[in-house]
């Protein structure tokens, strides 16, 4: 019995040191301020707006088998579109070249 009366004095001084502390009653009035309780909102609105974005990223689609094939139609002929763009893009940067060289020739005569 003695002991758990040692053990609640000392537990007793040991809060009471660490409360009388500034840096800790500095701490204690930033958390019970309003500035606190604002930014602690701001982050959690924050966080809960990010949520919202991922799951709604990762949301499966609800579409029909019809939809998702002409999806899967029309993203194939987007990326052949693309590749034979890329090509286009290559064939006139020779052709640029070419055009400077005549031009070059042409102006040395």
């Amino acid at each position: 019995m003695a002991e758990d009366k040692n053990f609640k004095r000392n537990t007793a001084e040991i809060l009471a040191e660490f409360l009388s502390d500034e840096r800790v009653r500095r701490g204690l009035d930033y958390v019970r301020s309003e500035e606190f309780r604002a930014e602690r909102d701001r982050i959690r609105q924050g966080a809960a707006d990010r949520l919202k974005d991922v799951r709604n990223r990762y949301r499966p689609r609800r579409r029909t088998p019809e939809s998702a094939a002409r999806e899967r139609e029309l993203t194939l002929r987007l990326a052949e579109v693309e590749a034979e763009a890329a090509e286009l893009r290559i064939r006139l940067s020779e052709l640029l070249q070419q055009e400077e060289e005549l031009r070059t020739a042409l102006e040395d005569l």
